[in-house]
């Protein structure tokens, strides 16, 4: 077994020159930049909205304008007070 023994030991001394001696890869090109992104276009401006007329907030909602219906229509009419206060309060 001597002869085992020995190519044992001569396994182990290559190994252990190879891990001494660097190992000597080819100089690495640098990693090449990635291609420049097309510019995003800057998204086109909104249209200004237009301003809103009385009319159309008026009628948006439809409980309000209801409201407003009927105390146009009461305050010429003789009425209790209260009833005009009351339906103002209802607005708010």
């Amino acid at each position: 077994m001597p002869g085992f023994e020995e190519e044992a030991m001569e396994r182990a001394r290559q190994l252990s020159h190879s891990r001494r001696t660097p190992h000597q890869e080819p100089p690495k090109e640098p990693p090449k930049p990635p291609p420049p992104k097309p510019p995003v276009p800057a998204p086109a401006p909104l249209p200004p909205k237009p301003a809103p007329n009385l009319i159309d907030t008026l009628l948006r909602d439809k409980e309000a304008s209801l409201i407003l219906m009927l105390l146009t229509l009461l305050m010429d009419e003789p009425t209790d007070p209260s009833l005009l206060f009351a339906l103002m309060y209802l607005l708010m």
